[in-house]
């Protein structure tokens, strides 16, 4: 196996990152605004020796997602749409605007104004223009609805648009493109909601004005995890989130007091989630029951039940066994995970008392 034709396709990747007009350190983005707040902070303080974190030594950027819908915007999507709206497209391709208030900011792919009668009602919007916004999606991902960053996204890009413009778009035309048939789109109509754009606002000033990360959530971590595969910061995440007092200080019963509400409330949430849970799996074997009783794998645009091949992974037990008969020694091989830390609540449900 050779590299040429990767380690040529990384240094091209490498010197063609697109450069902006504006500092984008300096605001937060609309693309930035819907992710963990507490990896923004780090990303636009990265320089910053005061609030600047390390990167995980392990972190690979990847390019090769934010390639694919450079390219595919830039050489098929916009000059699809230019040919069929001709100048009624604003703010796209050669003449993409990148627009700012305080801190925050967006630069939207496209506008369509002098919308017709029929496009109209189509899109279910009395307005005589709408924004439209470009990604291209994996074609592994089961894409059912919008994805909430991109819809967090657009909100700021109308807010935008209707403050600094003539224009005043309600929706937006967010579309998907499957990046290996670029036939197949799917299309969402978002409504502007102007409570979300005030948010967003708020948000940017509390990412670029905050002095300490305990005001930032590890909205992340608290997600679930998917995001922080994706993050430069999850050792220094960790190393914040299990920073346990070097002592334990006097407390006093103003402060027991609430600790016990909010361990009460922990508890209450644990026994809503498992209960759940169970609901979730017996309506997902009700399912699966009828459908085999019917012999029916699909209902289109209702269910699908299909297999899934299972993780690759090694017998560790085996492989001790045959190392050793090769006198190899595989605790040269271990690596220790990153420590974490237990939260125990040891006051009992209220809803079992």
């Amino acid at each position: 196996m050779t590299d040429i034709i990767s380690r040529a396709l990384n240094e091209y990747a490498a010197s063609s990152n697109r450069v902006f007009e504006t500092d984008r350190m300096n605001t937060v983005g609309a693309s930035e605004i819907g992710q963990c707040i507490r990896k923004i902070f780090w990303i636009k303080n990265e320089l910053d020796p005061v609030y600047g974190v390390v990167r995980d030594n392990d972190y690979v950027e990847s390019w090769g997602a934010r390639a694919r819908g450079t390219i595919f915007e830039n050489f098929f999507w916009e000059p699809a749409l230019r040919v069929r709206f001709g100048d009624r497209l604003k703010f796209a391709g050669k003449n993409q605007r990148t627009f700012i208030d305080n801190f925050l900011s967006a630069t939207p792919d496209g506008l369509v104004t002098e919308l017709t009668a029929s496009e109209k009602k189509e899109l279910g919007t009395d307005a005589d223009c709408i924004m439209a916004e470009c990604k291209t999606a994996d074609p592994r991902s089961n894409l059912t609805d919008p994805k909430a960053t991109n819809t967090y996204q657009v909100q700021v890009q109308m807010g935008l648009v209707r403050e600094q413009t003539p224009f005043k778009p309600t929706h937006s035309l967010l579309s998907y493109t499957d990046a290996s048939f670029w036939s197949e789109v799917k299309e969402f109509v978002i409504p502007f909601e102007p409570k979300l754009y005030d948010i967003a606002k708020d948000r940017a000033a509390l990412i670029m004005t905050a002095t300490s990360i305990e005001a930032l959530k590890p909205e992340g971590w608290i997600a679930g995890g998917s995001e922080c595969k994706y993050c430069p910061f999850t050792r220094a995440c960790g190393i914040q989130r299990r920073n346990l007092p070097f002592a334990d200080a006097p407390v006093d019963p103003q402060f027991v007091a609430e600790i016990t509400d909010m361990a009460l409330e922990l508890k209450a949430a644990e026994v809503d989630r498992d209960e759940s849970d169970n609901l979730v799996r017996e309506l997902q074997d009700a399912i699966k029951t009828r459908l085999r009783e019917k012999g029916v794998k699909k209902i289109p645009g209702v269910v699908s039940w299909s297999p899934v091949k299972g993780r690759a992974g090694y017998d560790t037990a085996a492989l001790k066994v045959v190392a050793s008969a090769a006198g190899i020694d595989i605790t040269q091989f271990e690596k220790e995970g990153e420590p974490g830390d237990r939260l125990t609540i040891q006051i009992g449900s209220p809803k079992a008392a």
